[in-house]
């Protein structure tokens, strides 16, 4: 599920039952606590032991992905055709948290707004209480 390489952050998979794969990353400490994953260990993908109580809890952690914004892919080889010659998406930065009490922030700016008003504080919450009130402070 995580793998950590050279950084910074890491990245996390998930296998929805439509096939594909959820690809989401980098991740930093916040989004691996929302996703109840280890921040300094991979995480290998759970056994199929019991295929039932495996699918589904696959399916949840590929739901909490998406609430992060993670990109799904068709196949292996259309995610690193991908990663070798990134095609132009709509050129937004998205962050996105979950508080407690429900609801949902959501910071989705251009790059070079991202870059003036600071966007990267947002990796400095320790957590995704801290990490709402950034998006709320940068204007989410």
């Amino acid at each position: 599920r995580s793998e950590f390489a050279r950084g910074p952050g890491g990245f996390v998979r998930g296998w929805p039952s439509k096939g594909g794969f959820y690809v989401l990353g980098p991740c930093f400490g916040v989004e691996l606590e929302f996703l109840g994953l280890d921040r300094f260990h991979n995480t290998p993908r759970p056994s199929i032991s019991n295929p039932t109580a495996a699918a589904d809890e696959e399916e949840m952690h590929c739901n909490k992905m998406r609430q992060l914004g993670a990109t799904w892919w068709k196949n292996e080889y259309e995610y690193m055709k991908n990663a070798i010659e990134p095609e132009s998406t709509d050129g937004i930065v998205l962050t996105v948290g979950w508080p407690a009490g429900g609801g949902v922030w959501v910071l989705a700016v251009p790059p070079i707004r991202a870059r003036v008003i600071g966007a990267a504080i947002i990796h400095n919450a320790y957590n995704m209480e801290e990490r709402c009130k950034v998006i709320e402070q940068l204007g989410g």
